[in-house]
């Protein structure tokens, strides 16, 4: 199938729930794809970019970088504000639905006497959601503004909002994975067949660890972090508001929300073991998305040794899909990377050489080079991303054999 325009919008939050807690989304068109890399290769010297490297920042490096890409004409962004006011009424309830599945759960323990294993499966099951308090409220609420996110997007989106475009996508990238999008399937449907969303027309994929490892997802996360955490920052635009979900409609987005986000779920994943250069590690989902032409989206997740098992245990936690799992694999650099490769062989998961991937990185670090050699950026700028790149390629060639 071939579409017109292609639009990415990523999305990411900050802050805290209860108190300052703030979305963003960025959008951007297949043309400009490149963007995102050229600015973190322009301010932070690398492709990628994590909350913990940009906390050791100089401020007003980020505070430019921000600056820089609200002025980049080709580049949307939108922040909204969740209000304590209307956090607290989600979150009111939120609490008065848990409550009654948990004294349904109660009753359910009284009456074990007559179907105990039932009764007590049930109650297990029910009360796992609370393994990594507070989690699963957490979610409940940023899934919830993600979701009023999306049914902005038709406004916020230069391509839905412009009705010249009948043949297009619009990819939206969730950071946080299956959780923060559960809604997706029941929020197409309930759109209709005349809206302008689609699932083929604008999929929206939640991504674990998107804000690292998915461009405008990154930017979204870079620019919210840097928001929350930098003082005195100056934003030429307005921030809005969430919009506010009806009750009852509330009630059927807690009611799926219960029903399928405490299911592990995921879309093709990436697993990493041994040592990989951290700029080619953070490319690989993007690039094989990039090659399937945007239809396969793949998650990044990496394999830590378990005594007991590496691979047996990710699988207890995180779902078991080896027909859906790749490793990629770096330099075995200790006993436990080569225990967690023997039992991934050993179970027939699908094995890759990160040294495969090389070439096709060092083609996207061309690519880029050539993109911004076509920008209006200064000559200095230009000598300074080119040196970043040059940096990037001599990290990955120790790969190539």
């Amino acid at each position: 199938m071939t579409f017109g325009p292609i639009e990415f919008n990523g999305y990411d939050e900050t802050g805290t729930i209860g108190k300052y807690l703030r979305f963003t989304r960025v959008g951007l068109g297949a043309e400009n794809e490149l963007r995102p890399f050229i600015y973190n290769l322009l301010h932070f010297r690398s492709i990628t970019t994590t909350k913990p490297f940009l906390r050791g920042m100089d401020d007003s490096i980020k505070i430019d970088y921000v600056r820089m890409i609200l002025s980049d004409q080709n580049i949307s962004v939108d922040q909204y504000c969740f209000s304590t006011d209307h956090q607290i009424d989600v979150l009111r309830e939120f609490t008065l639905l848990e409550e009654k599945q948990l004294f349904s759960v109660r009753g359910n323990l009284i009456k074990l006497m007559d179907s105990p294993q039932q009764g007590l499966t049930d109650a297990i099951q029910f009360l796992k959601r609370y393994n990594r308090s507070p989690y699963w409220m957490e979610c409940f609420v940023k899934s919830y503004g993600f979701r009023m996110m999306a049914e902005d997007l038709e406004h916020s989106s230069k391509i839905l909002r412009n009705p010249r475009f009948n043949d297009y996508r619009v990819i939206s990238y969730v950071d946080g994975g299956f959780p923060f999008v559960f809604w997706r399937q029941s929020f197409m449907a309930a759109k209709g067949p005349n809206s302008r969303f689609s699932p083929q027309k604008t999929p929206i994929y939640g991504v674990t660890k998107g804000d690292e490892y998915y461009p405008t997802t990154s930017m979204a996360g870079n620019i919210a972090f840097i928001s929350n955490t930098v003082p005195g920052m100056i934003y030429p635009h307005n921030i809005k508001e969430i919009p506010r979900m009806k009750k009852f409609d509330l009630r059927d987005f807690y009611n799926e929300y219960v029903t399928r986000a405490s299911v592990p779920t995921f879309l093709k994943r990436i697993l990493f073991a041994g040592r990989i250069p951290q700029d080619l590690q953070y490319s690989i989902p993007y690039l094989l998305h990039f090659k399937s032409g945007y239809q396969i989206v793949y998650e990044p997740l990496r394999i830590h040794w378990k005594q007991e098992g590496s691979l047996k245990s990710f699988y207890r936690v995180f779902g078991r899909y080896p027909q859906n799992d790749i490793l990629v694999v770096g330099i075995p650099t200790s006993d436990n990377d080569r225990d967690i490769i023997r039992e991934c062989e050993d179970m027939e998961l699908e094995c890759r050489d990160a040294s495969e991937f090389v070439d096709f990185y060092m083609q996207f670090l061309q690519r880029i080079e050539e993109e911004s050699g076509r920008s209006n950026l200064s000559r200095e700028q230009l000598k300074k991303l080119h040196k970043a790149t040059k940096n990037s390629m001599e990290a990955v060639v120790s790969l190539k054999k």
